[in-house]
């Protein structure tokens, strides 16, 4: 199985966070600058020298054609065998060393990182042969490196997976980190743990993590119960399948504790009704404690099927860049919900209204520059073909009764509170001309199924939103209400931009400790989890198998 597109790691830093899906997979030959050639081995060379062995290994690597995701790691595994003249860094006469092994215990953990182990998988060596344990050391540094990427910078990209992104492309150092290995090995310390060392520190990462430690723990088959078909469910009924919803909630751990013995059936009391609208909560759907189609169906997704969201998020938390301290804002579309985190903790959040399925909002990384006060609508040209150019067919009022004017670029807006981008803007210049704004339409935000806009992000709560962003910049309460209620456009800088975050994780441990789980409301977990699989099954290059 050959990669998607072309996966250049290591080449630089793009601003995009949303992918493009090639739908055709080609293997390319490996396109990387020609180190200086391997000494050859001398003919009279027995096979007891590790040297010529290696360097006969690198050769035969160096001319075996790869995919461009892993070619650069070809490129290191050559210059720095090179470097240190062909020594074998992970191999002795007796197998492999103790930094070997360690190596190899580190990659045995994938599965704790969401990854599949079985695509790092190094067999013991089978061999005393020097040209087996040459390919053995090399083999062990190739997929020791392709571990390192998957983890630290993702088993895909962005772009090999969605069209609407822009995430900022990480460089990948494999020979600083390849180096390090080594040293650490040659100096008796852990090597295993030092490649672990990648490992994404954010806090949401580190929270799937553990839930995923958990549910494997606790279903190691990958399933549970599920609850018969049959009427709705609701407090005050009784019957076998309201005792089998019992122990359902029971083994999801949202009803405590253990049925007293002789209890009997105590039927849909208040305690069952109070754990179904735990559940309920907790997977986004609305807590009226009646089991209908849409929590039966939650309850019925396979633990296997809740163990692969939970990999799907770490996956994207690959994508992010770097936690850094200090003030950001993360708005989950899957979860309906912005947040502000200062050094990580939680200080705000409100319910947002995002893309419907037509208009999907896209996933990015970009910074919140400027705040903008009763802002002017310049309408797109598509909304003005397909939406309000018909209705002024048929209406030809329906610019002045909608506060609009026509301009030499189209169609605008007037500011006032009528504005569809209501009387607060969140301005993050990108690509894709998506923004958080405030909205006149209020009632949407308390439906469960918030996908209503052309794709930028509705705030529930706009003015403490900026009022929050702003305080650190000298403004009162009194000084913004008066902005808006000036009525007309201003606006204010942010002396400290903060970066946003536009995710879509349908998995995710809440500030309380709760795991949460979420919709695929735009089909983006069904679309990763297929090319996550595609990508774990690349093979070995050739001359390593």
């Amino acid at each position: 199985m050959t990669r998607m597109t072309p996966r250049w790691r290591g080449l630089g830093a793009t601003g995009a966070m949303v992918l493009s899906l090639s739908s055709s997979w080609m293997r390319v030959p490996a396109q990387r600058p020609a180190p200086a050639a391997p000494p050859r081995a001398s003919p009279h060379a027995g096979h007891a020298d590790p040297t010529s062995a290696i360097a006969a290994v690198i050769r035969a690597l160096a001319t075996t054609h790869v995919d461009a995701h892993d070619a650069p790691l070809v490129a290191t595994i050559t210059r720095v065998y090179a470097d240190r003249q062909y020594q074998p860094a992970w191999t002795d006469a007796d197998g492999y060393t103790p930094g070997g092994e360690s190596v190899r215990r580190a990659m045995r953990e994938a599965d704790d990182e969401g990854l599949d182990t079985a695509a790092y998988r190094v067999p013991a060596i089978g061999s005393d042969d020097a040209d087996a344990q040459a390919r053995a050391d090399v083999r062990l540094s190739f997929v020791a490196l392709r571990f390192a990427q998957d983890l630290g910078w993702g088993v895909t990209l962005p772009d090999d997976v969605h069209r609407d992104h822009a995430y900022p492309r990480r460089h990948f150092d494999g020979d600083s980190l390849l180096r390090a290995w080594m040293q650490a090995s040659e100096a008796g310390r852990d090597a295993g743990r030092t490649l672990l060392d990648v490992t994404p520190a954010s806090m949401g990462y580190r929270r799937l993590r553990d839930a995923s430690r958990q549910l494997r723990a606790l279903w190691p088959q990958g399933s549970w119960e599920s609850l018969s078909d049959g009427p709705p469910l609701r407090p005050g009924t009784s019957g076998p399948r309201v005792g089998q919803l019992r122990r359902l909630l029971r083994e999801r751990g949202d009803l405590a504790g253990a049925p007293a013995a002789g209890s009997g059936d105590p039927g849909f009391d208040t305690t069952l009704a109070a754990a179904v609208a735990r559940f309920q909560e907790r997977h986004g759907l609305v807590a009226d404690s009646v089991v209908g189609r849409a929590t039966a169906a939650a309850l019925n997704v396979p633990a296997a099927a809740r163990l692969a969201q939970l990999h799907l998020g770490m996956e994207r938390a690959r994508w992010l860049p770097p936690v850094t301290r200090g003030r950001s804002i993360t708005v989950n579309l899957a979860d309906y919900h912005a947040f502000v985190s200062d050094d990580g903790v939680t200080v705000f959040r409100t319910r947002v209204i995002i893309g419907t399925k037509i208009h999907k909002t896209p996933m990015f990384v970009d910074t919140l520059t400027n705040i903008v006060f009763n802002p002017a609508w310049n309408v797109p040209p598509s909304i003005a073909a397909k939406e309000i150019l018909p209705q002024l067919r048929h209406d030809p009022a329906y610019l002045t009764r909608n506060h609009m004017v026509r301009t030499p670029g189209g169609i605008q807006q007037l500011p006032g509170p009528w504005n569809a981008l209501g009387q607060i803007a969140f301005m993050f210049p990108n690509r894709f001309n998506v923004y958080m704004h405030d909205t006149p339409a209020r009632e949407l935000f308390e439906a469960p199924d918030r996908a209503h806009s052309h794709g930028c992000i509705r705030v529930q709560r706009p003015r403490e939103l900026a009022a929050l962003l702003l305080a650190d910049e000298g403004w009162s309460p009194a000084r913004l209400d008066s902005a808006i209620a000036a009525g007309n456009r201003s606006v204010a800088w942010l002396r400290r931009p903060v970066p946003v975050h536009i995710t879509y994780v349908t998995a995710f441990v809440d500030d309380d400790g709760v795991l949460q789980f979420r919709r695929d409301v735009y089909g983006r977990d069904a679309l990763l989890q297929r090319v996550m699989r595609q990508a774990e099954r690349r093979p070995l290059p050739a001359a390593l198998q």
